[in-house]
């Protein structure tokens, strides 16, 4: 539980007042009289003065943001500090749970957390993305040189490379190998010049606020035209996939090939099975049917993520299944979900992040000190619930919700839970608080499993409850200029910083709402937060010059001002557009959800497909080479929703998982009321085995085990 009071960092001293008498006649007797110490004053200022420099360097910085242990940032002198401060002016949200103060009406990896989790290796790889993303902004900020050197330094560089290659031709005066070499190099060169001169666009140091749209209610046709228009961008990127990237992962769209970063599983493929369907695309929907039913691997040598693999490719063919009854998809969904289940396979039942689909070896990551992540365990309940429900195999439902039995057991009565637990003790590790990358989707599950079950478990809907009412009374804060945020909770304090994936919140909250997880004064309350949240996240996007949302912004200075520069086409702020439509009819959803998708396609459209951005500050930003899954799942898939008609989404009989995989909402066996953390236990014990004689946690018989478990 968060303390009610966290006070601020403070400002750091840059260093200690020194000087006293005494001291002078030790350092004259040492250094020689009046002319050593005199010396030793003037090295004394120039090192102070250095410091002044840097540290004001590191202030003015328009790209500052803290440096983490989940990699998430770019580091600054004064960056923490900074980053901590409570902000001088802004005002909690709710004092003493009364009304709103200074408020204005207006969330690599689906969480961020893929990079963080995918293993040694994989996370030392992803723990440089940030570096790799921000390129665009190191190049924009290096305009030290007048582009009128670097076209002499170019045209000098040519003059010699063309004497040089007079003297390789033959007597045939064709090129040779080494001409053509040069030939090449000189054209990748200056492409390369190309994208450096588009770099070095001058950076904003501010981003106030913009005009906002004239919101005007659309005619029938024109909401028509659009979700047309956003029908159309799935084609196109499908379509891009398809012929470039085929039973790949993910597309690379600007070189135009594939990648794996899921095991092969055909992430994308899966991720888009029920986005297809709803939109009508049925001819495209059959061939990726037809993929998964005859195509797609089960047994890569590849360190998966337990928690990406059950929310894309589990939850993708559950969806599949229920809007179309395929068995296939089902039987499809228990094998993959069946190599998954050693993950379980720990003397708390809590599982592990990681694990290998071929050798079924399951393990942590050390950078957290091998301990499991809130929102990797937490987020396993939707899906095995509904895989034990269409299956009748309880397993599932009881491994899955019996992690938040446990959390329930260890923290009643707490709402916010830290980040991080001990698969081995059931305790946890830190007391980092957070509903972005790593925590996010446990709190959206807790709601999401009242839904789906019928709102029969009032265990998950209390602790949802109290979740809310902490964060909202805690985290919640209005800047400066008037835009609501959530903050972040740390061992040094509070930390004023709003990440994209934080978005999902307003849309949960509407959600909440609807349902009647909370009614009356709460809810209202709860509606009136969501819209302020919802108009933070849209102007995340309005002030870019881009357009479109760097992946987290500060308020430490009382303004809003970007962190990570980069884009991802993430999808939360459009989530939460979508909830927030559905919710009022008010039509200032769809003018900014319209906005966002044309400034996808003004920088984000390639070729074969979409890609997103190095960084958001920049009028014309620099595209990265992926087409992250999501986009297809999520992204378009909202956009599409927010311009149709309620009847397109029923959210009284759908419940949507945490990639917006839409699952039945249906009434659960009797036997499966409620978590059941004997039998989970019991199933361990039937299941699964300790590990052999120089085997990995996990792995043991394993894949004995599974074969055994189909017949």
């Amino acid at each position: 539980m968060l303390p009610v009071s966290a006070g601020p960092a403070g400002s750091r001293s840059l260093g200690r007042k020194t000087g006293s008498s005494a001291s002078l006649r030790r350092i004259s007797r040492r250094f020689g009289g009046p002319l050593g110490v005199g010396l030793v004053l003037l090295l004394l200022i120039a090192a102070t003065a250095l410091l002044l420099h840097t540290a004001l360097s590191d202030h003015e910085d328009p790209g500052l943001h803290v440096v983490e242990a989940d990699g998430s940032g770019v580091s600054g002198g004064a960056a923490r500090t900074q980053l901590l401060e409570q902000p001088g002016e802004q005002q909690h949200l709710f004092e003493d749970g009364a009304g709103v103060k200074g408020g204005q009406q207006g969330g690599g990896s689906k969480h961020g957390v893929d990079a963080a989790l995918a293993g040694d290796a994989d996370g030392a790889k992803a723990g440089g993305a940030d570096e790799q993303q921000q390129d665009g902004a190191e190049e924009a900020e290096q305009t030290d040189h007048p582009a009128r050197t670097g076209q002499e330094q170019q045209g000098q560089q040519q003059q010699q490379e063309q004497q040089q290659e007079q003297q390789q031709k033959g007597g045939t005066g064709k090129p040779s190998k080494f001409a053509q070499a040069l030939q090449k190099q000189r054209e990748e060169a200056s492409q390369q010049a190309g994208a450096s001169r588009k770099a070095r666009q001058p950076l904003p140091t501010s981003f106030p606020a913009q005009p906002e749209p004239t919101v005007v209610e659309l005619s029938p046709e024109e909401v028509a035209r659009r979700r047309e228009a956003i029908r159309q961008a799935m084609v196109h990127a499908w379509g891009g996939y398809e012929k470039y990237a085929w039973g790949y992962d993910e597309l690379c769209p600007l070189t135009q090939k594939g990648k794996n970063d899921f095991g092969g599983l055909g992430a994308t493929i899966i991720d888009s099975l029920d986005t297809l369907h709803m939109m009508g695309l049925h001819k495209e929907y059959d061939r990726a049917a037809e993929w998964v039913r005859t195509q797609m691997p089960l047994d890569s040598d590849f360190d998966a993520s337990v928690f990406e693999t059950i929310i894309r490719v589990v939850g993708g063919m559950l969806s599949a299944h229920d809007l179309t009854g395929d068995p296939v998809m089902l039987k499809r969904a228990q094998e993959v979900a069946d190599r998954l289940l050693p993950a379980y396979n720990t003397p708390t039942g809590i599982p592990l992040n990681i694990l290998n689909l071929k050798t079924l070896a399951a393990k942590n990551p050390t950078w957290n000190q091998k301990a499991s992540t809130l929102a990797e365990f937490g987020t396993h309940q939707l899906e095995f619930w509904r895989l034990s429900q269409r299956t009748g195999n309880a397993t599932y439902a009881q491994l899955a919700e019996a992690t938040i039995q446990h959390l329930n057991k260890i923290a009643p009565n707490q709402g916010l839970m830290p980040l991080f637990i001990s698969p081995r003790s059931g305790n946890f590790t830190a007391r980092r608080v957070s509903l972005g990358a790593l925590g996010d989707s446990y709190y959206e599950y807790l709601l999401k499993m009242w839904v789906i079950k019928g709102k029969s478990d009032d265990m998950y809907r209390t602790m949802w409850e109290q979740a809310m009412d902490e964060m909202i009374d805690k985290l919640v804060f209005v800047s400066k200029d008037n835009l609501t945020y959530i903050a972040e909770f740390e061992r040094y304090g509070l930390k004023h910083k709003y990440d994209h994936l934080v978005c999902f919140v307003p849309g949960m909250l509407a959600l909440g709402a609807h349902s009647g997880a909370v009614t009356g004064a709460k809810a209202e309350r709860y509606v009136k937060v969501a819209g302020d949240l919802t108009h933070t996240c849209w102007q995340m996007y309005h002030r870019m010059p881009s357009g479109l949302s760097a992946e987290y912004v500060t308020f430490a200075a009382g303004g809003m001002r970007p962190g990570a520069a980069y884009n991802l086409l993430r999808p939360e702020a459009l989530e939460a557009m979508w909830y927030m439509w559905r919710l009022t009819h008010d039509w200032r959803y769809r003018t900014w959800g319209w906005e966002v998708f044309q400034a996808f396609e003004r920088h984000c459209k390639a070729e074969a497909g979409y890609a997103g951005l190095k960084d958001v500050r920049l009028a014309e930003p620099i595209k990265d080479d992926t087409m992250q899954s999501f986009f297809l799942a999520e992204t378009l898939k909202y956009l599409w929703l927010l311009f149709s008609d309620d009847e397109a989404f029923n959210m009284d009989e759908w419940v949507l998982n945490t990639e917006a995989h839409p699952l039945r909402v249906s009434q659960p066996p009797q036997q499966q009321a409620a978590p059941d953390v004997a039998a989970a236990e019991a199933a361990r014990k039937k299941w699964w085995w300790p590990p052999g004689p120089g085997q990995g946690q996990g792995q043991g018989d394993a894949a004995a085990a599974v074969q055994q478990q189909r017949r």
